[in-house]
Formats: structure tokens, sequence, C-alpha cells
């Protein structure tokens, strides 16, 4: 069996790095908050910019963007809850979505970071009754985009879903492919020019740590 001592030193890497997070997002938080991000966030976004009106494009970035929407992702958790083998990794995605939004919803006025102000407007005809989903649905915290709700919540859901089934622990190729999807979820934000590029990084390093944090207080590993 292992000493304490041996356990104490398998987790130190990991509980350096979860430190390294929380001070990588708070460095972000701040550097947002000074608008020291200002110019390279603004140059990003008019890159992006300047890539739309490809109606194709517009389509398909709609389309990724509503695969990570928080009603996408409610659904997604509940239907994990439901199935039996599933059901932890599913109850655990829950709560996550239920901190981080709330969490965000407070976190975003305290650094006051307004979302871009450029509106996209898509080439492709969606329907009428469809809206973009915006980033926050509370009034206090809805033009504010710091850090990106929808990149945080998707990117914990790989994390969560990484540790469950030992992709990330093993170093497989499929471990490795699963960051597509937030990343995918990162550049239609911005394609859609609803965040800014420190936007979608400061919200996939408040992912993980939750997501990092809910995994190993609730035991999923």
């Amino acid at each position: 069996m292992d000493t304490e001592n041996e356990k104490s030193k398998r987790m130190e890497p990991k509980s350096k790095t979860f430190v390294l997070l929380i001070f990588i997002f708070i460095i972000l938080s701040f550097l947002v908050t000074v608008k020291a991000t200002n110019n390279i966030d603004n140059f990003i976004s008019n890159l992006f910019f300047q890539l739309g009106g490809d109606p194709n494009m517009d389509m398909f970035m709609i389309i990724v963007s509503s695969t990570g929407d928080l009603f996408t992702m409610v659904i997604v958790g509940m239907i994990l809850t439901i199935i039996k083998r599933t059901r932890k990794i599913g109850l655990i995605f829950l709560i996550s979505i239920i901190v981080i939004s709330i969490s965000i919803m407070y976190l975003k006025p305290l650094i006051n970071r307004t979302s871009p102000l450029e509106q996209y407007i898509p080439q492709y005809h969606i329907p009428d009754n469809y809206t973009i989903e915006t980033d926050s649905m509370t009034p206090f915290s809805r033009d504010l985009s710091f850090p990106s709700n929808h990149v945080a919540r998707d990117t914990a859901f790989i994390i969560i879903i990484g540790y469950w089934f030992r992709f990330f622990k093993n170093n497989t190729w499929i471990g490795t492919l699963l960051w597509i999807f937030p990343v995918l979820i990162g550049l239609s934000r911005l394609y859609l020019l609803q965040n800014y590029f420190i936007d979608i990084l400061g919200g996939a390093v408040y992912g993980i740590i939750i997501a990092i944090f809910l995994v190993k207080v609730l035991k999923l590993n």
C-alpha cells in the first residue's frame, strides 16, 4: 500500500497545476480590468470581422455556437443523468453549469468588460424567431463578456468527460480530440462577435478550474 508521503508526492503536481490555473485566471482578470488587453482583443476581433460575410461559414458558426448554448448543454446533462452508467458524470456536469453560470454572473460586473460593440449580421438567412444566445442571461451582466460563459461551460464539460473516460489520464488521441469542441465554440463566439479573444481564454481557464474542483470534490476519478 502507498504511504501517505507517496500519495502526497503523487498529488503535488496536480495541486500545483490547479494553483497555477487560478493564478493565470487572476492575472487575466487583472489585465482585462485595467484594459491592458484592449489592443490585442480589438486586433483579433477586426480580423474575424473581416472574415465574415460568407453564408456557408455563417451557417456553420451559428450551428457550432448553438451546440454550446445553455439549453443544449442542460439537455445533454439531463440525458447523461438519466442513463444509469453516466448518471454521476451527468450530475457533476449539471452542477458545473450551475456553479459556472452563477459565479460568472457576479464575476462579470466586478471585471466590467463590455462585449464587442459591433453586432454581427449573418449573411445566411436564419429564422426570424432565432437569436444568437447572449453570454449571460441576467440584465446586470448581459452586456459584459469576461470571462466567456459559453467557453467556460463547454470546457468544463470536456474536462469532466475526459476524467470519466480516463482519456486524459491515459493520454490517448481521443482525449486530445475532445478539445476540438471548446476550441470550435471559442472560434464561433469570436466569429459571431460575441466575445473577445481574452474572454475566450479566460473562460477556458475558468472552466478547467471549476471542472477540476468538482471532479476532485465529488470524486469522479
